[in-house]
């Protein structure tokens, strides 16, 4: 009965019978905002995403002091077994390559938080569309909005846009919270030096094209939610979905392996153009591909769409073609 309260009876109807855009839009919001974990949610992460800004000033400590003499202790070591056991220095080898700096650089790590929040956004906008496209099957007020709503399509498209939208607003908001907190650490726990034009382009871009994969996202667990008219069933069948999709691909080579998900998502979010094997950390993992390979964020992109688009076009056909019980 909650549920259909959600869903406002129009007083009056235009355009032969169809609910007019606005109120249909105006109600399928209601219906989005009803389920009482979204209003925990809309407490909790920006809470969350404050603690994970904040909790930067803990983890950086302005001192390079300390870290120069464990550096140097650590090299001393080296020089020492190195000695013992008849090792080889090799040429450029010094404490420099034992210093970790402690304080917060905002030029280099900015990037990876930023990219670290993101990422775990489209996670859960994969679940939140899941969860938008499902909800209403079970208890069958589907139903109740197709006869209020009697073009399929534009309900369809109404509750995709909707849902994609408030998750890439999500995103949108979270990081406009998160760099302001990112910029207190680096100003008292670390260093803001390198902050020029350049930098802001890149990070606006990062940012942007985090907001658009979100939205993606979320609109590839709707449609998959859609298509199997349950939010559970639909989170089984995308992780067989994507552990195939990836199958597939992988057995095509490295060109092909490197459109696992995971090296998508980290090339839409990756701040260089490309990563050369020979400047990469990544060693071993699906992400690892992306990086080797040099996937671009183009490329990214392509390879969600290639996800995305076969199940979006299933569940439109689905809903609009099939009958809704």
């Amino acid at each position: 009965m909650a549920a259909d309260r959600a869903v406002t009876a129009p007083r009056h109807r235009t355009d032969g019978g169809a609910l007019p855009w606005r109120r249909l839009v105006r109600a399928e919001l209601q219906r989005l905002w009803a389920p009482r974990a979204m209003r925990f949610a809309a407490i909790g992460l920006p809470l969350a995403i404050a603690a994970f800004g904040l909790s930067k000033l803990l983890l950086h400590n302005p001192d390079t002091a300390a870290a120069w003499r464990t550096a140097d202790e650590r090299y001393a070591r080296f020089l020492a077994d190195a000695k013992t056991y008849g090792l080889p220095i090799g040429q450029g080898v010094s404490a420099r390559n034992y210093f970790h700096d402690p304080r917060y650089l905002m030029d280099t790590l900015s990037f990876g938080d930023l990219r670290t929040v993101i990422t775990a956004l489209a996670a859960a906008a994969v679940v939140f569309g899941m969860v938008a496209g499902g909800s209403d099957w079970s208890s069958r007020v589907m139903l109740t909005l197709a006869a209020v709503e009697p073009r399929r399509f534009r309900l369809f498209a109404t509750r995709a846009l909707l849902a994609a939208g408030l998750s890439m607003a999500t995103t949108a908001a979270a990081g406009l919270l998160l760099v302001p907190l990112l910029l207190l650490a680096a100003h008292t726990r670390g260093s803001t030096a390198g902050l020029d034009g350049g930098y802001w382009a890149v990070l606006i871009s990062q940012y942007l094209r985090g907001v658009v994969l979100v939205g993606l996202l979320c609109l590839l667990g709707y449609s998959l939610a859609m298509v199997t008219r349950k939010a559970s069933v639909a989170l089984a069948v995308g992780f067989l979905y994507l552990a195939g999709a990836d199958q597939v691909f992988g057995g095509r080579g490295p060109r092909g392996a490197e459109y696992d998900m995971n090296g998508l998502v980290f090339a839409v979010l990756n701040e260089k153009p490309v990563i050369p094997m020979a400047e990469s950390d990544c060693i071993a993992g699906p992400g690892c591909e992306a990086v080797h390979v040099d996937l671009t964020a183009a490329d990214g992109f392509v390879g969600v769409l290639i996800y995305l688009v076969p199940v979006l076009l299933v569940a439109l056909w689905r809903f609009t073609r099939t009958d809704i019980t």
